[in-house]
């Protein structure tokens, strides 16, 4: 199940970055904040524990959208943009 949800993250991540700016990342930044809160609390973690749950969505998503952010320059520069 963590698995998957770490694909979703990544691949959320991607999609922003591929299409979206950095205004959007934040809304998404604090989206994930809060559902990776909500969940520790729901799991039962202790602080070091949802401590590491959120940097690590945290991280996931951020490289992710790092990914997107640098196809969509490649792209763009390459003119394959608009073949897409």
């Amino acid at each position: 199940m963590i698995g998957y949800t770490a694909v979703g993250l990544s691949v959320t991540g991607f999609v922003v970055g591929l299409t979206l700016r950095f205004r959007a990342l934040m809304f998404f930044v604090a989206f994930v904040l809060i559902a990776a809160i909500v969940y520790s609390i729901d799991a039962g973690f202790g602080f070091f524990g949802t401590l590491l749950n959120i940097m690590t969505s945290e991280a996931l998503l951020q490289v992710g959208y790092f990914a997107g952010v640098a196809a969509r320059t490649y792209f763009s520069r390459n003119g394959l943009w608009s073949t897409l």
